[in-house]
């Protein structure tokens, strides 16, 4: 038997942080790959210290649904679970190996998802992309490099693709803050991508009053300063990090058959 444990931040303030989580263990869940899909958290119910208690496999898997690495990838839940070190590792314990994996926001399919969104997300055909803009959103945070340079990373990689005209990053609490890289844009349609794992109070709120345009709950779209400005989902919202997750797991050595789509077991 085989488990996939997905691991989320969680939160006591915001119902919206759990639900990616849940989403894409549901989505997984349906495909059948695994003999058992778990959840759990460090905020909130179930917890990270009861998982396995919740788990019959013996071999188990998790994935966090996380951006980075940094503290609490390569801190936090290795000591919670009482795993042998941060990833790529694994521990032998209570009977079970458990295998545990980088971070999903790390993973290498991650530009070319945030490309195929955006162009979605403002309705753009190849031709108009390119001569549309893109910036990722990071958080940013002085306290951890990590943070900011998984998202340089992501942001040159998609660069490199060559499908917008140009990609810049931008983040809400470190330089170049968001607002100056927008109002240094170029080009007259703009892409914003929040690099976040789920719907909250900075992507809800935050970044669209800091950056004038109009809150999600409104319209996904503004026009402004002879812009007009496209505004996605939060990255880890998207339904193809459920891929990535099995991905994750695969890396790892779980048994996931090269064929399995969660969007066709969702059909999507």
């Amino acid at each position: 038997m085989q488990a996939l444990i997905i691991i989320g931040h969680g939160s006591h303030l915001n119902a919206e942080s759990s639900a990616p989580v849940y989403a894409h263990a549901a989505a997984i869940r349906r495909t059948g790959v695994f003999d058992e899909v778990r959840e759990c958290f460090w905020k909130e119910e179930p917890s990270m210290r009861e998982v396995f208690d919740l788990v019959e496999a013996d071999e188990v898997y998790v994935v966090p649904l996380f951006i980075s690495e940094g503290y609490f990838t390569e801190e936090v839940i290795p000591r919670e679970l009482g795993l042998s070190g941060p990833a790529p590792s694994a521990t032998r314990k209570l009977g079970k190996t458990i295998h545990y994996t980088g971070p999903v926001g790390t993973h290498a399919s991650m530009a070319e998802m945030i490309l195929r969104r955006a162009e979605e997300t403002a309705g753009l055909d190849a031709e108009r992309a390119r001569r549309a803009g893109l910036i990722i959103i990071g958080h940013g945070t002085e306290r951890n490099s990590n943070s900011s340079e998984v998202i340089y990373r992501v942001s040159r990689q998609a660069g490199e693709a060559g499908v917008f005209g140009h990609v810049k990053t931008g983040f809400l609490d470190q330089e170049p803050e968001v607002g100056d890289v927008l109002d240094g844009m170029e080009e007259d349609t703009v892409v914003l991508v929040p690099f976040f794992v789920a719907e909250g109070w900075h992507t809800q709120e935050t970044i669209p009053d800091d950056l004038g345009i109009n809150r999600p709950a409104v319209t996904t779209v503004t026009e402004k300063d002879g812009k007009v400005i496209f505004y996605a989902a939060p990255v880890g919202t998207f339904p193809e990090i459920a891929e990535i997750v099995l991905q994750r797991a695969r890396e790892a050595g779980a048994k996931v058959p090269e064929g399995v789509r969660v969007s066709e077991a969702a059909g999507v």
